[in-house]
């Protein structure tokens, strides 16, 4: 990680911004959740929010420099609205934080990270979520769970080169069978892929 210099999409934990020599890209999966959360609990700016970035996400991307400025705006707008809605910290006697409603963190988060949040839209390449990623681990979290760890570091790369392919195949909509049996077979076409046994 502190090397890479790409697109990082993440979910907004802050020791992720410490990486300065990488660009930073929201998971908005995530944002979304917690927007619905809001939602059901009667907030309107949250629904408002939750719209705004489905209908971007739904827009042909990235999207031109005037409607990507206008997005922005936007989503500036929503945000003014939300800081009359949520209520702020109550302020707190004595030590520590003062306490903070979940509406009034998500509306700093949105704030404070507003070009990660949106760098799906302008930007070519950019993921609105980091589902995928979390799916190809998820494999390999679970066998954490269950087993504990592997034996030997040999066993472990032998168990995620596996999950390298199967993944990549089912990406490729590739027979993973086919593909793991023989390997250096030219990959089947999608016509191809029902009839292998």
């Amino acid at each position: 990680m502190p090397g890479f210099s790409g697109w990082a999409i993440h979910d907004h934990m802050a020791a992720y911004y410490k990486f300065t020599q990488a660009k930073h890209g929201a998971c908005n999966a995530h944002i979304l959740r917690e927007l619905q959360g809001l939602v059901e609990n009667g907030s309107v700016w949250a629904g408002e929010m939750r719209a705004f970035l489905l209908e971007r996400y739904g827009k042909v991307l990235p999207l031109p420099g005037e409607a990507a400025t206008q997005a922005r705006q936007r989503y500036r707008q929503i945000l003014s609205r939300a800081e009359l809605e949520e209520p702020p910290p109550e302020l707190k006697v004595g030590r520590g934080r003062p306490k903070s409603t979940p509406g009034w963190n998500l509306l700093r988060r949105l704030t404070e990270h507003e070009d990660a949040i949106l760098a799906f839209a302008p930007v070519e390449g950019v993921s609105f979520t980091n589902n995928q990623a979390e799916r190809d681990l998820r494999p390999a979290k679970v066998k954490q769970k269950v087993s504990g760890c592997f034996r030997t570091n040999r066993s472990a790369r032998v168990y995620a080169r596996l999950q390298a392919v199967i993944s990549t195949c089912r990406k490729q909509e590739r027979n993973v069978f086919v593909t793991l049996r023989c390997p250096s077979a030219s990959p089947p076409t999608r016509e191809r892929v029902g009839s292998y046994k």
